[in-house]
């Protein structure tokens, strides 16, 4: 099970869009806060161009953020997180979530309330992927950007994103007639229920 950390809803999505479309561009980003849970998985709305016929895999990563959030960020250091590879040629020719799973030592913990970058790259080799963003009237309170060439730009705009953590949860068994809890992180907050075992009150 996994909960979302973080996110800009599809339902924002507006008639714009961005293109990986020639080797010089990078990767897009959109900054977003963590909440001290484990990364699972990300997603991007992404729809692969029925012309070209494009191939290769596309990856999105987390890397450390900088500037300021929201107007400003950009992603900064070395690779924190890598995913597992996304063949391109799997992507729908209209727009849909792109799952991308974190694994093994990729599964990170986000520090609740610092902000990162969230990635999505793509080695171009032919063809077109568009990336979905609200370009009309974006409300996350980060921001989005590009990296073109060498030069990273960041815009005021919103791509459309979520950031999933691991759902944690345990149990502490009865033991010697003590009362038995259950512990359930969601969405970074602990919630927990006793219940009465053996005459102890919830």
């Amino acid at each position: 099970m996994s909960y979302i950390i973080d996110s800009y809803s599809e339902s924002n999505y507006v008639d714009w869009y961005v293109q990986f479309s020639e080797t010089a561009r990078k990767y897009f980003y959109q900054s977003f806060t963590g909440d001290g849970g484990t990364l699972n998985s990300a997603k991007w709305y992404l729809e692969k161009s029925s012309t070209g016929s494009p191939t290769g895999n596309v990856y999105a990563k987390i890397y450390a953020h900088t500037g300021t959030y929201g107007t400003s960020s950009e992603p900064t250091g070395s690779v924190l997180a890598t995913s597992d590879a996304v063949d391109v040629s799997t992507i729908n020719t209209s727009y849909e979530l792109v799952t991308f799973t974190f694994s093994g030592g990729d599964k990170i913990t986000l520090t609740n309330g610092t902000h990162y970058c969230l990635i999505v790259e793509w080695v171009w080799d032919s063809g077109i992927l568009n990336v979905g963003f609200d370009g009309n009237s974006p409300t996350h309170d980060g921001n989005e950007g590009t990296k073109y060439n060498e030069t990273i730009y960041s815009g005021d705009d919103d791509f459309i994103f979520y950031v999933y953590g691991d759902e944690m949860s345990s149990d502490i068994k009865k033991i010697s007639g003590v009362a038995q809890a259950s512990i359930k992180k969601v969405a970074g907050v602990a919630i927990a229920s006793v219940k009465e075992v053996a005459g102890v009150s919830n």
